[in-house]
């Protein structure tokens, strides 16, 4: 009875062994489901074969699967079926209930490169790429007066100081940083690059960059883009630099609406490259060496420049 007992043993032994080798099954006393369902395990979990997913879901039509593909990346497959906009493939709730910032934030990326790369082919390496694509004929649908028109976006930021009595300094969206700290070499330093490409669709419209004022307040002052360098007191040679590269640009600067001045000169005393004198005349500046070529409502007119300062 010993001996059988003991061929029985050294058989399952074999077996289990068989199936780990063959089928990836593994199996040790500290993995076990609980009574109510959950599996607890303080040991790894492996499923290795080329199409093994680890399946998530609420019913058995709404999951999403976690897989890892052919080249060792992790993958998230969803597809979106039922209907309603309110729908988004992965969430983060994170309420902060400590006395505490969350400097590194609720989700935190970091990637580090010590390896030298033999034959830089141009492509950076990237922390995070966001890629949205729409393939399909979303058309225009008019409802009664409302007509709705399908968007495409590829990233949405928003800082909120939401609830009456909320209180906080700066309500910033995003907060971009490029470095290149003391003793390295980089060719250019560019804190945001905005790239875009109309190759020939129906566009109305081409912007790089579209700033739209929807304060319901006239408290504060309103600066559409504030350039300042308020640290370190160094030269800087262009605050706006237009180049024109390949193609050109019909007018460098334009203005619309409701604007009291084309340009506003803080200081009168020319150090900020404007001066002031009640009783300057052009009688004194020498003969006109210059102009500024400009447009008012669809006429061409031209602003004189002198060599000298006026007196």
């Amino acid at each position: 009875m010993k001996k059988k007992l003991i061929f029985g043993l050294i058989f399952l032994l074999l077996a289990f062994g068989a199936l780990e080798a063959q089928y990836h099954f593994f199996l040790k006393a500290n993995r076990y489901w609980s009574n109510t369902g959950v599996f607890s395990t303080d040991g790894p979990v492996r499923s290795i074969g080329t199409d093994n997913a680890l399946r998530l879901g609420y019913t058995p039509s709404r999951y999403i699967e976690m897989v890892c593909n052919d080249d060792g990346e992790l993958e998230f497959d969803v597809e979106i079926t039922r209907a309603g906009e309110n729908f988004s493939t992965m969430q983060f709730w994170t309420e902060w209930a400590n006395a505490d910032e969350c400097r590194k934030g609720v989700i935190n990326i970091f990637a580090s490169r010590d390896t030298v790369i033999s034959s830089p082919g141009g492509s950076p390496d990237m922390g995070m790429q966001i890629y949205v694509r729409n393939n399909a004929t979303n058309l225009p649908v008019t409802v009664g007066e409302t007509t709705s028109y399908h968007n495409l976006r590829g990233l949405e930021s928003i800082a909120s100081n939401k609830d009456s009595g909320a209180r906080t300094a700066d309500v910033v969206a995003g907060y971009f940083s490029a470095e290149s700290r003391s003793g390295t070499t980089s060719t250019r330093i560019i804190g945001m690059h905005v790239l875009y490409d109309q190759s020939g669709g129906t566009n109305t419209s081409n912007m790089g960059i579209f700033v739209q004022c929807n304060s319901q307040s006239d408290v504060g002052t309103s600066y559409g883009i504030n350039l300042n360098a308020t640290n370190y007191n160094q030269v800087r040679e262009y605050g706006y630099f237009l180049d024109s590269l390949n193609g050109s640009w019909t007018n460098g600067m334009s203005f619309n609406g409701t604007v009291t001045n084309a340009f506003d000169f803080e200081n009168t005393n020319g150090t900020n490259a404007a001066g002031f004198n009640a009783s300057y005349s052009t009688t004194g500046a020498g003969a006109v060496d210059g102009y500024i070529k400009v447009d008012v409502g669809g006429n061409t007119l031209y602003i004189y420049l002198w060599p000298t300062i006026p007196t």
